[in-house]
C-alpha cells in the first residue's frame, strides 16, 4: 500500500535467505549464513607408502652368456624349435620359442609364449624355477586347436600341447630320471617309436587364417589365400 501511494511502478520483496545476495540483510543474518556455506576442509590424506617397482627389483638379472638344449618337436602349425637356458646354478632360465617365419602370426604367438614363460622363470621366488615350468608345462599340455597330429599317446593337439610335451622332456633330460627322448621325423618326441602306419602327415603349414584358424595362409602371386576355407586377401 505504501509503494502504492507513493506512485512507485515496481516492488519487489527479498526475503532473507532466499538468494545468494540480497539488497538489505542484517549482520547477524550474513554470518550466519556464511557459516553455513563455507565448506569444511577436509584433511588430506596420509601420503602413501611408495612401492617399490616390481620389475627391476623382483626379475633376475640376465647373464651375458647362458648355456642350454635346443628341442626340434612337430606341432600342428609346423616345425618348431625350443631353446631353453640354464642359469649357473642349473635351474631354467629363460626359453625361446622359433615357429615358421618371422612376420607371422604363428611366429608372434610362439614369442609371446616364450617371453612369458622366461618372465615367470625369472621372477624372485620361494618356488624353484623346476617347479615353476613343470607347472607351465602343465598347463600347456592337452590344449586343442583346430586340428590335430598322430593318434593315440603321440596325438599333438596343438602349439602349445608340443611345447608343454617338450618342456616335460627337458624337465626328464636334465634331472637325469629317463633318458633322452628320441625325435622322430614327423611327430616330435615320440619315446623312440616309429610312425603308425596311415600316420597323419601335414605338409602344408602356413600362416593363421582369420576366417577358420588353420595354419594354411600361403603368400602366392603377391596375395594371401587359405588353402582350407579359400579366404583370400586381395
Amino acid at each position: 500500500m505504501q509503494a502504492w501511494k507513493l506512485g512507485c511502478k515496481g516492488l519487489t520483496v527479498y526475503v532473507t535467505g532466499s538468494r545468494q545476495k540480497v539488497v538489505l540483510e542484517t549482520h547477524a543474518t550474513a554470518k550466519a549464513k556464511e557459516a553455513t556455506s563455507t565448506p569444511a576442509v577436509a584433511a588430506e590424506p596420509a601420503p602413501l607408502a611408495t612401492q617399490p617397482p616390481l620389475i627391476p627389483e623382483s626379475k633376475k638379472p640376465r647373464p651375458r652368456a647362458l648355456q642350454g638344449l635346443t628341442y626340434q618337436v612337430q606341432t600342428p602349425l609346423g616345425k618348431s624349435y625350443l631353446t631353453i637356458n640354464q642359469g649357473a646354478d642349473g635351474e631354467p632360465f629363460e626359453l625361446f620359442i622359433s615357429t615358421t617365419k618371422a612376420g607371422t602370426e604363428t611366429f608372434a604367438v610362439s614369442e609371446a609364449i616364450g617371453r612369458l614363460v622366461s618372465y615367470i622363470l625369472r621372477l624372485s621366488s620361494t618356488v624353484p624355477p623346476r617347479e615353476r615350468l613343470s607347472e607351465v608345462a602343465r598347463q600347456l599340455e592337452g590344449i586343442g586347436g583346430g586340428r590335430s597330429m598322430g593318434f593315440g599317446p603321440n596325438r599333438v593337439r596343438s602349439l602349445p600341447d608340443a611345447l608343454g610335451r617338450a618342456l616335460y622332456d627337458f624337465l626328464s633330460d636334465t634331472d637325469g630320471a629317463t633318458e633322452p627322448l628320441e625325435i622322430s621325423s614327423n611327430l616330435g618326441y615320440t619315446n623312440g617309436a616309429q610312425p603308425a602306419a596311415g600316420q597323419m602327415k601335414f605338409e602344408l603349414h602356413g600362416d593363421l587364417c582369420p576366417e577358420c584358424g588353420h595354419a594354411s595362409v600361403i603368400q602366392e602371386e603377391g596375395c594371401a589365400k587359405c588353402y582350407s576355407c579359400g579366404h583370400s586377401e586381395c
